[in-house]
């Protein structure tokens, strides 16, 4: 019988290149698309094998969002400027290796243990304004942060 479990984070914390985020709200989604084809065949040794289709490609894409609340004791503050002055040098270079930093998302439970850390190079790709929901008073802005190399993502405990 399988059970399937839900882990609720209590504990979200951002590092970007070496400077943690201050965050109240995440929402982490991760997509991965392995869009190949293989086709049974036999190898020259009689046994059966599994050859990628030609033309086919492998697609991997990952996208981070994550919500960042503008509340009036202006802690969020540090961040929203941060992130902003970050896609501005981002526009200024072409070469993605200059804003291609590395991110690292510790996600911990209620206790304060850290269950999954997830480390990857990436930038942040866009900082727009959320609109506003009735009864919110606060702003809320949503940061969406690119994975520039897949092979960099690791996700450890």
């Amino acid at each position: 019988m399988v059970i399937d479990q839900t882990l609720v984070p209590s504990f979200i914390t951002i590092t970007y290149d070496g400077t943690e985020l201050n965050i109240v709200d995440a929402k982490l989604s991760l997509n991965y698309d392995n869009a190949t084809k293989y086709e049974e065949s036999m190898t020259a040794t009689g046994k059966k094998g599994y050859l990628l289709r030609k033309g086919t490609s492998v697609n991997q894409e990952g996208d981070v969002f994550v919500t960042i609340t503008k509340t009036g004791d202006g802690k969020q503050d540090a961040t929203i400027s941060f992130l902003e002055t970050k896609l501005q040098d981002i526009a200024k270079t072409e070469n993605p290796d200059d804003y291609s930093k590395a991110i690292v998302i510790n996600v911990q439970d209620p206790g304060g243990e850290q269950f999954l850390s997830i480390s990857f190079s990436g930038y942040v790709k866009e900082l727009k304004l959320q609109p506003s929901v009735k009864g919110n008073f606060f702003t809320d802005y949503i940061a969406e942060f690119e994975i520039f190399d897949p092979l960099t993502i690791s996700l450890t405990n």
